[in-house]
C-alpha cells in the first residue's frame, strides 16, 4: 500500500469546518458521555506533509454537571502520518487515531514502571516531560511539548497558535506564541478529574 499521506494533502472539507467551529459541536462516537472527565480535546488532522501532520484542536472544559465551562482553540503539529507504522514501537510517526488520556509526568511515570515491572525491565527514573498521551497502540512516551517542525518529535504533539507552509524546508511548521502554556494552564486549572484528547479523523476513512 503507498502511503498516501507524503504528498502535502489536504483533506477536502475539514478545515473549513475547523475555521467555523463546526466539526466539534457533536460529540464523538467513542467518547464516554457519562464519564467525569473534566477535559475533552478534539482535534482533526487537516494537513498531511512529508515530514509533519497539522491538526486544529479544541479543549472543551466540564463541570461535575456535565456543562462546558470553558473551551480554548488552537493547533497541533505532529510527525509525518504513515498507517502501516504508526502501530509500530519506536516509529517516528503519528500516532493512531483513536481516544486516549492526558496524563501528567508523575502519573505517567507511575504507569510506565508498572508496565516495565510485568515484563520484568528496571524502572525509569524521570520522565522528561509535563504531559503525555497514555497508551496509543504499539507506541509509548507521546508527549505534549514545544517545538517547530516534525523534526522535533516522533510522534508527539507540539501546540500552537498557527502553522504554515515552510518552502525552504519544505514541510509544515508551527508557530508557538504561548499556545503551550495557555493549554497546560488549561490543563492544570479545570483537569483535576481527568482529561481525554480524541484524535481524529480515523486513518482507515482516509485509505477509502
Amino acid at each position: 500500500m503507498n502511503n498516501l499521506f507524503n504528498k502535502r494533502q489536504r483533506v477536502p472539507s475539514l478545515i473549513e469546518e475547523a475555521m467555523m467551529g463546526r466539526m466539534y459541536d457533536e460529540p464523538r462516537e467513542d467518547e464516554d458521555k457519562n464519564s467525569k472527565t473534566n477535559i475533552v480535546v478534539r482535534t482533526n488532522r487537516l494537513y498531511y506533509g512529508e515530514k509533519s501532520t497539522i491538526s486544529a484542536f479544541q479543549a472543551d472544559a466540564y463541570d461535575e454537571q456535565g456543562n462546558k465551562v470553558d473551551s480554548m482553540e488552537g493547533y497541533f503539529l505532529e510527525p509525518g502520518t504513515d498507517f502501516e507504522r504508526a502501530k509500530k514501537a519506536g516509529s517516528d510517526t503519528a500516532i493512531m487515531s483513536g481516544g486516549y488520556e492526558i496524563i501528567p509526568k508523575m502519573e505517567m511515570l507511575k504507569r510506565v514502571n508498572e508496565r516495565r515491572e510485568k515484563e520484568g525491565l528496571p524502572k525509569v527514573k524521570e520522565l522528561g516531560f509535563t504531559w503525555y498521551i497514555d497508551n496509543p497502540p504499539g507506541r509509548s512516551g507521546i508527549a505534549i511539548h514545544g517545538g517547530r517542525n516534525g523534526g522535533n518529535t516522533t510522534g508527539c504533539f507540539i501546540p500552537g497558535s498557527s502553522f504554515n507552509f515552510d518552502e525552504h524546508i519544505q514541510d509544515y511548521t508551527i508557530n508557538n506564541r504561548g499556545k503551550r502554556e495557555e493549554l497546560f494552564n488549561f490543563f492544570d486549572k479545570y483537569g483535576q478529574n481527568g482529561i481525554k484528547i480524541n484524535v481524529g479523523p480515523h486513518f482507515e476513512y482516509l485509505y477509502k
